[in-house]
């Protein structure tokens, strides 16, 4: 009994460490316009934890190509559009974020990601907050 127990620690430690664990995961995120009268509160999925990836001691003999890791990363994704409220008419008042189906490893697309690493610093409101219920549409 206890081997099989020890055996099945070690298998399940080895596979994961083998398997990544980037997944979708819930975010807030808060957005405001200068024109506009309220700010919106977001509940949206990004792509979010650990990929597997290994440093290789010849980097000076490689491309610089083949040096770059693995990231967390969208596999497939759609575009909601919401539109803020209190916008004059002369502002467009829609705003479009991506919401993240299924996630991979794999190497960071700045066509549709920022594969900077950086603090998110302002993400709150300075405006009356209104939360986002209904009425987008997907792109």
């Amino acid at each position: 009994m206890a081997a099989v127990f020890l055996m099945s620690m070690l298998l399940g430690l080895a596979c994961g460490q083998a398997m990544s664990f980037c997944i979708p995961t819930e975010y807030t995120m808060h957005v405001e316009r200068t024109e506009c009268a309220y700010c919106l509160t977001i509940n949206t999925t990004i792509c979010a934890g650990y990929c597997m990836t290994r440093d290789i001691n010849g980097k000076l003999f490689l491309p610089k190509y083949a040096l770059s890791q693995d990231v967390c990363t969208y596999r497939d994704f759609i575009y909601r559009t919401v539109e803020i409220p209190g916008c004059p008419l002369h502002v467009a008042p829609y705003f479009s974020y991506p919401v993240a189906l299924s996630c991979e490893c794999g190497k960071c697309n700045t066509d549709y990601s920022d594969c900077i690493h950086e603090a998110v610093k302002t993400n709150y409101c300075t405006k009356p907050q209104q939360s986002y219920l209904m009425g987008f549409s997907v792109f």
